[in-house]
């Protein structure tokens, strides 16, 4: 038993290494993604280890622990932010439906009973789209549907002063900008599904996506809400990155783990899905939703704006759809 726990530790130990080497890109930052998974199988392992009375493996199990929790005892224990915002509350929420489901009765069920007030959904196909459309309770709406993972589409309770789709990556998949007047308050989202990074280049055309949509964002006065699938998870470099260029918070910073991703599947579960809100709106409260018969879990998010007139419009990057 001792060489297999001695195995595994080396395990943990080998994709810790390459997870602190995630700065220099692909493939080291796959290993980014699963400091979760890494804690606990070294807390674990350090429990196994004493048990078999292996003193210094045993102590190397439990620094490995220590470092990968601490990310989220940090999150855990940072003070909220004080409210400021006393402008008009309202919920966003996004959620990834699965293009091959075909089940669509737990979701469409789900956004029944959510009171969100604007919903980006991704993988939307014309199937999916006839299904919307009879939602009453978003009578504004703007799909752009696909029969691949990449069709997405906006549903809002209020008006949409305008909706532009958006080349991020310069790779023909779509994104869609706007602003939604919200009880007299201008509010723009951007909601996007990145490319999953399985390969370098489909990496590269991610974090280009995520570089744009920075700017896009950065470019934007007033608030800003952008959320949608990242194939992204907080603990990956380029998640921070996002956050510092664009100017963002994640709503869900300060939360418990809450992976939105292979839910059922412990070992890969992952927090890919988001909602992130510039300095000027209040996140009252966000959560992950229930499972609605796809390998994604929605985020909603209740937020509060700050009492000030909208401004001018996202300018659209140079990738912009015609």
């Amino acid at each position: 038993m001792n060489p297999a726990l001695l195995f595994l530790l080396g395990g943990v130990g080998v994709a810790t290494g390459l997870a602190l080497l995630a700065p220099f890109g692909w493939p080291f930052e796959l290993f980014s993604h699963f400091r979760v998974q890494y804690a606990a199988a070294a807390l674990l392992l350090a429990v196994l280890l004493a048990w078999r009375r292996l003193a210094l493996p045993g102590v190397l199990a439990v620094a490995l622990a220590s470092w990968h929790s601490l990310p989220g005892v940090q999150v855990l224990l940072a003070a909220p932010l004080p409210p400021h915002c006393t402008g008009p509350e309202f919920t966003v929420a996004t959620a990834n439906v699965r293009f091959s489901s075909g089940r669509r009765e737990p979701f469409l069920a789900w956004l029944d009973a959510v009171p969100a007030d604007v919903v980006v959904i991704q993988e939307v196909t014309a199937a999916w789209a006839s299904e919307l459309a009879d939602r009453s309770a978003y009578p504004h709406q703007h799909v752009l549907s696909r029969e691949d993972p990449y069709g997405i589409a906006v549903l809002s309770r209020w008006p949409l002063e305008s909706v532009s789709p958006v080349d991020l990556a310069g790779d023909g998949l779509p994104s869609l900008a706007g602003v939604v007047n919200v009880g007299g308050q201008r509010v723009r989202f951007l909601g996007l599904h990145t490319r999953w990074p399985i390969t370098p280049e489909l990496a590269r055309a991610r974090d280009e996506a995520l570089r744009s949509a920075a700017e896009l964002v950065r470019a934007a006065d007033g608030p800003v809400v952008l959320l949608g699938d990242l194939n992204l998870s907080p603990g990956s470099p380029v998640f921070a990155r996002l956050l510092g260029d664009a100017g963002l918070r994640d709503a869900m910073k300060g939360s418990r783990w809450q992976p939105t991703w292979a839910v059922g599947f412990w070992p890969l579960a992952l927090r890919i899905d988001h909602v992130l809100v510039s300095s000027d709106l209040c996140v009252e409260r966000a959560e992950v939703g229930p499972p609605v018969e796809s390998d994604h879990r929605p985020v909603i998010a209740r937020l509060r704006a700050q009492s000030r007139p909208g401004a001018a419009a996202m300018v659209e990057p140079a990738g912009t759809l015609r």
